[in-house]
């Protein structure tokens, strides 16, 4: 029996595995950089590799297409009057050597009689042109770029935000490299890079093609040898910066890490010495002068380690020293190299000729030096590609067919029915259980009281229901159906979850209590103020300067951040009018973020059709009467919902619920009403009796 025969791309790929030598090292003052050399006698794995590449970079090339397509779409105008633009700033450097040559050949034919004032007149007039008419295209390019990138943000953000959303809890930390960074919103534009890149690639491609073609012209009309040696200067430059490596380790990649304890110390120290968020704690715990003794011990420990991060530029992991040498020889020596290898063909000619050489190597080496900033085909399609991958992402947690509530699948009007059976959670990454085996059911419309210490498993129990995981075994059933079979979106959009730490977010306080309402619910004043008297946090919002308008946290993006939105040196007027203008962080006490999360909690009960409400120790921080008055709004809103209260302070509450839970180490240990587990004497009672002799 033969073989089927492989495509010829997977023949090519086919790679002999080897065995991988250990990474060489080097040191650079206190870091340890780690490398992977490259086998010099290994062409043909060396070549596949290179092929294998580019074939994947032919694979994305659809994406690029659909990008540019996209691109073009949003402005056909800009993107041709881009385009016209990248060919002239392309040609205009060869066209200045063009002028440049014409110029000293007139100079030379002086000698010679042979002029034509006409070619001089082109020359200088082309000249001159190319000087006025290239600022001002780079003008017009920035205008046309800052619309773009305003049309690309306008674009492509919905539809990155649309699928931000769709990422689960677990899988966020994985998709934070698809998606843009937090902070940047002003610098992040989606497409942009792959727009900016391409052109780059153009505009030096045609820069070099051109440039090489102006001096090639003017080298091949020489005499021999001097067009011979005019010639090797030609490609010299080129071909070393060509061979020249990037770092002293001659490959493209490198690792850096440090064990050096003393600076890790100062790193550590520099952080709590500068960072507002530990100032009061280390005031607290009267650690001021601690930490800068400590620092000034670990910099006398440090001594004079170098501690210049290993980058491949000045002051870091530089190159030989010979490579600098000869890349500066080819670039600014010519002429005397010329003089010492033809010494008696040194004429007036010649000297022109080196000018022109000289002018066009300079030229051609920033040219080189731009076509090497790691911008290449196969990371542009890339590029695209990621962009394309964030926008489809499609959610680990599946969603099902069924909406939520379904009166024709038995959705009671009472409130939600919720059913464990034999459920079991394993975090990722971790040895032990959260939940082991649990079996319960809450039937629609009770108050359910969940008791156990701290760890024992209730948290992980309440965010099972809003399915922000899966279960690792057994079923979770809503309204007897598989809690997998519901569009997940309907039921998170019928739970009002009001957690122990709830996030305040970058808004007012107005945006704050109305966010999780559906776009078609607009929330009057009156409606925000009743939210707002049912969690208690009436009294707080009148203090603030702007009441309900007042920014909770404002938003800051990194590239101001720096320099708090200053540039250079201002004075102190300058600096009074900026912090006039910017918004003033206010601050907010862990009760009085417990408010506002509950009025948003009210108000979304008072305005959506709710159908479970989960209180997970949401009243932690409050005062004993302000957790009583917050718990009774919640007693009068239990009419057609569910009800599931996690607290310590249960006591009082416990002849209300028609049913407790206790949990202990992630299993439901006892479930009934009060008397049953008092009667039961078991670790529910424990718990009530100790909160009752603390009350």
């Amino acid at each position: 029996m033969t073989d089927k025969k492989k495509p010829m791309i997977s023949c090519i790929l086919d790679v002999v595995p080897t065995p991988c030598p250990p990474p060489r090292t080097l040191s650079h003052g206190i870091y340890t950089v780690a490398y992977e050399s490259p086998s010099p006698l290994n062409w043909t794995s060396d070549i596949r590799a290179w092929i294998g590449q580019y074939f994947v970079s032919f694979t994305n090339l659809s994406y690029a297409r659909r990008l540019l397509g996209e691109i073009y779409l949003l402005g056909p105008g800009l993107l041709i009057g881009h385009i016209c633009v990248t060919l002239w700033l392309g040609i205009s450097d060869a066209l200045l050597l063009f002028c440049l040559g014409s110029i000293i050949n007139f100079v030379e034919g002086q000698s010679s009689g042979d002029v034509s004032h006409d070619s001089l007149d082109i020359a200088i007039y082309g000249g001159f042109l190319c000087a006025i008419v290239e600022p001002t295209c780079s003008r017009c390019l920035t205008y046309v770029n800052d619309i773009i990138n305003t049309r690309l943000k306008a674009h492509f953000l919905p539809q990155l935000i649309e699928a931000s959303m769709r990422v689960d809890v677990s899988s966020m930390q994985d998709c934070y490299t698809i998606f843009p960074v937090r902070g940047h919103f002003a610098s992040d534009v989606p497409g942009s890079s792959f727009l900016q890149g391409l052109f780059h690639i153009t505009r030096t491609t045609i820069s070099l093609l051109s440039q090489v073609a102006v001096l090639m012209n003017a080298v091949l009309h020489k005499p021999s040898p001097e067009r011979e040696v005019l010639f090797l200067f030609c490609i010299a430059h080129p071909l070393v910066r060509w061979l020249a490596p990037s770092n002293v380790t001659g490959t493209q990649g490198y690792i850096f890490y440090t064990l050096n304890v003393p600076f890790k110390q100062m790193k550590a120290l520099y952080d709590l010495a500068f960072s507002p968020q530990y100032r009061e704690e280390l005031i607290l715990n009267g650690a001021t002068n601690s930490i800068h003794s400590e620092y000034k011990k670990s910099t006398e420990q440090l001594g004079d380690e170098i501690v210049t991060e290993p980058f491949p530029w000045a002051g870091g992991l530089i190159r030989r020293w010979y490579w600098d040498f000869l890349i500066n020889l080819t670039l600014d020596l010519p002429l005397a190299v010329y003089a010492l290898v033809l010494p008696h063909r040194l004429s007036p000619s010649s000297v022109m000729a080196i000018a022109l050489l000289q002018q066009a190597t300079n030229r051609l080496s920033l040219s080189i030096g731009e076509y090497g900033m790691n911008t290449s085909i196969k990371s542009l399609c890339l590029q695209a590609k990621w962009l394309y991958d964030a926008i489809g992402y499609k959610s680990k947690i599946s969603n099902g067919p069924m909406s939520y509530p379904n009166p024709s699948q038995c959705s009671s009007s009472d409130g939600m029915k919720i059913s464990f059976r034999q459920v079991s959670l394993r975090y990722e990454k971790c040895s032990h259980k959260a939940l082991d085996n649990v079996t319960l059911e809450i039937a629609p419309g009770q108050l359910v009281l969940v008791v156990g210490v701290n760890g024992s498993g209730k948290s992980s129990l309440l965010k099972l229901i809003a399915r922000l995981s899966n279960p690792t075994e057994g079923e979770i059933l809503i309204d007897d159906n598989s809690l997998s079979t519901y569009d997940s979106d309907d039921v998170r959009a019928s739970i009002a979850f009001l957690p122990q730490l709830p996030l305040l977010f970058p808004m007012s306080v107005k945006e704050n209590i109305c966010l999780g309402l559906p776009s078609c619910v607009h929330a009057t004043d009156e409606q925000i103020q009743e939210a707002a008297k049912m969690g208690s946090c009436t009294n707080w919002v009148s203090k603030l300067q702007n009441g309900y308008d007042t920014q909770v946290k404002p938003t800051h993006d990194i590239g101001n951040a720096w320099a708090d939105g200053a540039y250079g040196t201002i004075s102190e007027r300058l600096r009074e009018e900026l912090a006039r203008h910017n918004q003033q962080t206010v601050t907010i006490s862990g009760g009085e973020k417990q408010r506002l999360a509950a009025a948003r909690t009210f108000m979304r009960i008072n305005h959506t059709d709710i159908r479970l409400v989960v209180v997970d120790e949401a009243t932690s921080s409050l005062d004993a009467i302000t957790e009583r008055d917050i718990l009774t709004q919640f007693h009068h809103v239990r009419q057609g919902k569910t009800m599931i209260l996690v607290t310590h302070r249960f006591h009082h509450l416990v002849k209300e619920a028609d049913q407790i839970i206790c949990m202990k180490d992630g299993c439901v240990v006892e479930r009934g009403t009060h008397h049953q587990l008092i009667e039961g004497d078991g670790e529910y009672a424990k718990l009530y009796n100790a909160q009752v002799l603390s009350a």
